[in-house]
């Protein structure tokens, strides 16, 4: 199933570059999703089993570094 997910990465640290930059790499490192990233939030399109896989991988790297707040959306019936 053909999923569209908006989501936003808010790193709890003084160093919050970091964070959202290792989550973006790994993201843009899976040629199975689509990665737009933007200002506030990124899209990502793609199988919902591909997506879920990417961003468990890539949030689990995330908590590693720093505290971290995400937010998503997710949608079988936005543009994808």
């Amino acid at each position: 199933m053909q999923v569209a997910v908006e989501i936003s990465l808010y790193p709890l640290s003084d160093d919050f570059e970091k964070p959202v930059d290792t989550f973006l790499s790994l993201l843009a490192n899976n040629e199975t999703i689509e990665v737009e990233p933007g200002k506030m939030s990124s899209i990502l399109t793609g199988e919902l089993s591909d997506i879920m896989q990417a961003l468990n991988k890539a949030m689990e790297q995330v908590f590693v570094q720093s505290p971290a707040v995400f937010n998503l959306k997710i949608s079988n019936c936005c543009p994808v």
